[in-house]
């Protein structure tokens, strides 16, 4: 007997909706037929991707070795008065 495990797909329970000139609509859509997919799974195809490596981007400290190196002396460094009321501050959305 054969057996085939189907993994469902979540539910799309959002939606985005576009305004666009339709140049871009059309550039789009051929691109869409180029690689053989629909309209909305190309664009979300796109967006998904842009969207993970901006997230990326965005989550990566990128220094150079000497501003690493001073990153971590400041690391290391001991508090200042400051700093040290910084670290017990309750902000007031955590009250």
């Amino acid at each position: 007997m054969w057996c085939m495990s189907v993994i469902a797909a979540p539910p799309r329970d959002a939606r985005l909706d576009l305004r666009m000139t339709s140049a871009n609509r059309a550039l789009i859509s051929e691109a869409a037929e180029l690689n053989g997919t629909s309209l909305t799974e190309y664009v979300m195809s796109a967006a998904v991707r842009a969207a993970r490596q901006d997230v990326l981007e965005g989550r990566v400290l990128r220094l150079d070795p000497a501003a690493w190196d001073d990153f971590i002396a400041a690391l290391d460094d001991p508090d200042t008065e400051a700093m040290a009321q910084l670290r017990t501050h309750t902000t007031r959305w955590d009250k």
